[in-house]
C-alpha cells in the first residue's frame, strides 16, 4: 500500500456542526480500518489534510468522494500519491 495526501479546501469557512460530526465519524471509520493514518484541520480554518494508505490513486480518490464535506459541497479535495523520502508512516 502507498501513502496518499488529501488536501481539503473549504468553500465558505469551517463546515457546520452536522457536516463536521459526519466527517469525524467518516474519518474514525477509515482510521479503524487502517486506511487513514493522520488527519486534521489547518489552523487558519481554510481546510485540512489527511494521509491515507491505499493501493492506488483511484482508490484514494474514490474513498474521499464519500467524505461528508465533499458530498455536501462544503469542500473540495485534491488527492495525490506521496513519495515519502524521510521518515516513516506507522503501519
Amino acid at each position: 500500500m502507498k501513502p496518499f495526501v488529501v488536501t481539503l479546501a473549504f468553500a465558505d469557512g469551517i463546515p457546520g456542526k452536522e457536516v463536521s460530526e459526519a466527517q469525524q465519524a467518516f474519518l474514525a471509520k477509515l482510521h479503524s480500518e487502517g486506511t487513514l493514518m493522520l488527519s486534521g484541520p489547518f489552523n487558519d480554518g481554510a481546510g485540512g489534510m489527511a494521509i491515507l494508505r491505499c493501493d492506488s490513486l483511484e482508490q484514494a480518490r474514490n474513498i474521499y468522494q464519500e467524505s461528508p464535506v465533499i458530498r455536501s459541497g462544503v469542500a473540495t479535495a485534491d488527492v495525490r500519491e506521496w513519495n515519502v523520502v524521510w521518515g516513516s508512516i506507522p503501519r
